[in-house]
């Protein structure tokens, strides 16, 4: 409950007072008092004429409220804020990249004394308030008028709740307040939100999109493999989202089914990964092949792509046998939880 007026009236005299949310009225026995109550505090009274109440220009009244005849009769009128998700646009974060600013917004035709926010982060969806680098534990609140204050708040012992204590919501009109958030390396894509609790009343934020760190595509302009002949190298190519810090990936490269190809040749075998970073420096990586021959597999791969935006190139070196179908085919790159096919192999 928001907050609110409560109106009394009756017998010889009534008053009303306004409080931080509202009027109220009482009245009986010639006189007028004071009500308290939930959303009633620090109210004064204005005298009433006869059994009708004062105050009757306040737009909270409601008519007949407080011209009832009979003496204490009381009734409460509340008045509440809304809250409601913060947006639109979508807040988009990438995994492992900088904070976003999902929020709420709250709105009250009327002031209200300073209430107690919560924001709490979804379950298992890998969210941090600030960065990996850079804690932020603060809320925003800004009013209709545009001014902004900050509180800092107090994080819950296992780190997915922030409280903040007295927050001004700087009503009447239209408030929108805010934290700041970001997602770690591993949480999940899709959409999630936070969960604000305004002075008791919850509200989902701004829809967030977690995003990934980075995106593989295939590598370049097609190769052409001569059956039996010599070796080609198809790849692909890793870019920089929009983070920082990319861990050391797991990639994989798997030769297509039926396809009768081979990693290296039929007399000198291939099991390495060449990585060329956006630095334009080249490492290379022994992976280890299943026993199918089929699959290369290379443990903590630097991606070698540390700018938002840089892009590396990574190749196998793969051949086609004396029975490999002529035609388009490719090498399947897994890399991390992204997987593309490669450059495209002709077969001649």
């Amino acid at each position: 409950m928001g907050g609110g007026a409560g109106y009394a009236g009756g017998g010889g005299g009534t008053g009303v007072g306004r409080s931080d949310s509202g009027w109220f009225a009482s009245g009986g026995g010639g006189g007028s008092s004071f009500v308290t109550g939930p959303g009633v505090t620090n109210g004064r009274t204005l005298a009433g004429n006869g059994t009708r109440a004062g105050g009757k220009d306040d737009p909270l009244y409601q008519s007949p409220v407080g011209d009832a005849g009979n003496r204490g009769q009381v009734v409460l009128q509340w008045t509440e804020f809304t809250v409601t998700p913060g947006g639109p646009p979508d807040v988009e974060l990438r995994q492992g990249g900088r904070a976003g600013y999902p929020g709420v917004h709250v709105e009250s035709g009327v002031a209200f004394a300073p209430v107690a926010v919560a924001v709490a982060l979804p379950a298992g969806h890998g969210l941090l308030f600030g960065t990996q680098t850079l804690a932020d534990y603060q809320l925003t609140v800004q009013n209709a008028d545009g001014e902004t204050a900050q509180y800092t708040g107090t994080l819950s012992e296992d780190g997915t709740s922030l409280v903040f204590a007295d927050v001004d919501l700087e009503l009447p009109g239209t408030t929108v307040m805010w934290v700041a958030v970001s997602a770690g390396h591993d949480a999940p894509l899709g959409a999630t939100s936070l969960t604000f609790t305004v002075g008791g009343k919850t509200s989902p934020s701004t829809t967030i999109v977690v995003a990934p760190n980075f995106s593989v595509s295939p590598g370049g302009a097609p190769v052409t493999a001569e059956r039996g002949g010599a070796v080609v190298y198809p790849g692909v190519e890793v870019r920089n989202n929009g983070t920082e810090a990319i861990p050391l990936q797991t990639v994989t490269a798997v030769l297509p089914a039926d396809a009768a190809l081979r990693f290296g040749t039929q007399t000198i075998a291939d099991h390495q990964l060449t990585v060329w970073g956006s630095d334009g420096n080249i490492t290379v990586y022994a992976g280890s092949i299943s026993e199918d021959n089929q699959t290369l597999t290379f443990p903590d791969v630097d991606l070698a792509i540390p700018e938002d935006g840089s892009q590396a190139v990574m190749w196998v070196g793969v051949s086609a046998s004396d029975d490999t179908p002529q035609g388009a085919t490719s090498v399947e790159f897994t890399v991390g939880d992204r997987t593309s096919p490669s450059t495209t192999i002709n077969v001649i």
